[in-house]
């Protein structure tokens, strides 16, 4: 469009002249320049009353505007905010209502935006969305050896040598007996499988695991923020809870466990990641047999765990099997099965395992062992988290600790 160009005050200069001269139709001539008739008659009536200058674009902002903040309203905000930095734009806009009762008032948008031009407004940070409908939570109290075990990394350090330090914790909660302070190179599900399998095959399969909802525990983008790792310890027959986000004293005997840590052992090595590890080592010997907990009536960690009585089968992830009634289809390494001639996503977290089906009264459930994932969507072929399913039936509450006064 001719109007666009740099030159566009000359262009309607050039079309105005056209326009005034003897025989020159001047409706082909807007065709010529691209603009309408009703344009090209407001440039030559602009022209005639204001010459030259009047072919330039005006400001649209209407001369008289009853919306316009007056110079000194504007000047008592920011003096306001000035004087009350940490204040924010609800509370600065009553103390001007208070300090000057006579004025009419702005609202509350405009003093924000007069905060924000003077660059007095804090900009608040954008939080990640939590869809707390699907997490995993089962807040119980441990009543037994092996019945929840807490897990959690520590926070990373470097070592002199700028070797960096991971560990991997994991203990049980009723007897407060750590089972495995581990460093780690990768903080990855493989690494952390790894561990996990070294810890079953010593020490059998706890009843639940509880953990944070970060990665490589869970994750956000999955059903129910399933990862291979968790969805692993689900084939195996262990329930999951995860603690709710920003909320680290629900698990606050492990972060106990890391404060002693790092007041007594991150400032105390000199040397290679291998003497960090030695080091981790000696320490939780010492935590399990030697140090008496309140908790536990004076009594070590060692005197009240035992091992748990399911034995840990390497086999037992690929032997789950749904009674009858159920349909058992295979999750592709796409994630994603197939039912009535329809790809359905269950996730990759459930790669290489068979989920199970059930037609119910009005629904179709799909299920991962005993554990409901959700209902399938039969128009759009996708799974709905059940809100039965892993639903927290009751509030975490600090219950009163109560444990067996004899050795165990």
């Amino acid at each position: 469009m001719p109007w666009k160009e740099n030159n566009v005050v000359d262009l309607r200069y050039q079309f105005v002249l056209e326009s005034l001269q003897k025989g020159v139709n001047f409706t082909q001539l807007c065709a010529q320049y691209g603009i309408s008739a009703k344009c090209g008659y407001k440039w030559k009536e602009r022209f005639i009353l204001e010459g030259r200058e009047g072919l330039r674009d005006k400001k649209k902002t209407p001369k008289n505007s009853p919306a316009k903040i007056a110079e000194e309203t504007i000047l008592e905000i920011i003096k306001i905010k000035n004087h009350r930095k940490f204040w924010g734009a609800k509370k600065i806009l009553q103390l001007y209502k208070t300090q000057f009762p006579d004025r009419k008032p702005p609202n509350r948008s405009t003093v924000e935006r007069i905060l924000k031009k003077a660059g007095l407004l804090d900009k608040k940070k954008k939080r990640r969305p939590i869809n707390s409908g699907q997490r995993i939570s089962m807040p119980e109290k441990a009543n037994h050896p092996n019945h929840i075990w807490t897990v959690d990394f520590k926070g990373w350090w470097y070592t002199p040598e700028r070797e960096k330090v991971n560990p991997l914790t994991v203990r049980d909660d009723f007897s407060k007996y750590i089972l495995a302070i581990k460093t780690m190179k990768k903080g990855d599900i493989p690494s952390v499988k790894a561990e996990f399998t070294r810890l079953f095959k010593i020490y059998g399969i706890p009843d639940i695991i509880r953990s944070d909802n970060g990665p490589p525990f869970a994750s956000m983008q999955s059903l129910w923020g399933l990862t291979k790792l968790s969805v692993w310890w689900l084939s195996l027959g262990i329930k999951l809870d995860r603690i709710q986000p920003g909320k680290p004293y629900q698990n606050g005997a492990h972060e106990r466990m890391h404060r002693d840590m790092a007041r007594e052992l991150q400032y105390e090595i000199v040397g290679n990641i291998t003497l960090f590890q030695n080091l981790f080592d000696k320490w939780r010997i010492e935590f399990n047999r030697e140090r008496p907990h309140e908790a536990l009536n004076m009594k070590t960690p060692e005197q009240i765990y035992v091992k748990s009585e399911k034995l840990f089968d390497p086999n037992a992830e690929l032997l789950i099997t749904y009674p009858f009634g159920f349909k058992q289809r295979h999750v592709n390494d796409r994630g994603y099965i197939n039912y009535n001639g329809n790809l359905i996503m269950v996730g990759n977290p459930f790669n290489g395992f068979n989920v199970g089906i059930k037609k119910e009264s009005d629904s179709v459930s799909i299920w991962f062992g005993n554990n409901k994932l959700g209902v399938i969507d039969q128009n759009l072929f996708l799974i709905n988290s059940d809100s039965d399913s892993y639903k927290v039936h009751k509030p975490r509450k600090v219950a009163k600790k109560c444990y067996p006064s004899h050795d165990a």
